[in-house]
C-alpha cells in the first residue's frame, strides 16, 4: 500500500478521525508526519508517513516513522541518543474481537478492493466502529514497541563505578556486614 506523494496530506496534524468519516474516504486517508509526539519525549521531531484504508469491518494501517530520543544506560547510568524507527502494516477490526465473533478472516475482510490474507492471530486488536482512529497514538504505540528491553549505551560500556567513595563516611551498624562483603 504505497502512498502517492500527491495523496499525502501537507502539514495535517495527528488528530483523530471518526472511522465513519474515515469509511467515506475510498482511498483512506494518508498523513506526513514531521512532528513531535506529545507522549514520546525525543530529540528530533517523529518523520514519516500513515495511511488508514476502512475494509468495511477492518481498518488496514501502514505506516513509517523515524526519530531518536535519550535513554538512561542500565549499566553506567548516563544518558545515550537512541534511533527509534518502525516500518509495520496493521488490521485492526471494527466491532468486537473477531475471533470471539466465530468469523473467518476471508469473510471479515471482503469487500473493498479484495480480499486481505493474514493470520487469523492478526485480529487481536480492535475499535469501536462508532469511535475514531487516533493517529498520533497509534504512531506512538509503534515506536514505543521499538524501545530496548534493556537500555546499553553502546558495546563499550563501562559499567557501574566500583571504586571506592573517597569520603568514608560512617556506616549504619546494621549495614557493616554488607561494607566488610564488599572490602576484599
Amino acid at each position: 500500500m504505497g502512498v502517492p506523494p500527491a495523496r499525502l496530506s501537507q502539514g495535517d496534524a495527528l488528530r483523530p478521525i471518526s472511522l465513519q468519516e474515515l469509511k467515506l474516504q475510498a482511498e483512506g486517508r494518508h498523513w506526513r508526519i514531521d512532528q513531535a509526539l506529545s507522549a514520546l519525549d525525543s530529540l528530533t521531531p517523529v518523520r514519516g508517513a500513515l495511511t488508514a484504508v476502512h475494509r468495511g469491518n477492518a481498518l488496514e494501517l501502514e505506516g513509517e516513522a523515524s526519530t531518536i530520543v535519550t535513554l538512561c544506560c542500565d549499566r553506567c547510568l548516563q544518558h545515550f541518543n537512541h534511533p527509534l524507527s518502525f516500518h509495520t502494516r496493521e488490521v485492526v477490526w471494527l466491532g468486537e474481537e473477531a475471533r470471539s465473533q466465530g468469523l473467518e478472516p476471508e469473510r471479515i475482510l471482503e469487500g473493498g478492493d479484495g480480499v486481505l490474507e493474514l493470520d487469523p492471530d492478526a485480529l487481536s486488536e480492535s475499535l469501536d466502529p462508532r469511535g475514531s482512529f487516533d493517529p498520533e497514538h497509534w504512531v506512538f504505540e509503534q515506536l514505543h514497541l521499538q524501545l530496548p528491553v534493556v537500555n546499553r549505551c553502546g558495546a563499550d560500556c563501562p559499567g557501574p563505578n566500583l571504586s571506592p567513595a573517597a569520603d568514608a563516611s560512617p556506616v549504619d551498624p546494621r549495614w557493616a556486614a554488607l561494607r566488610n562483603l564488599q572490602q576484599p
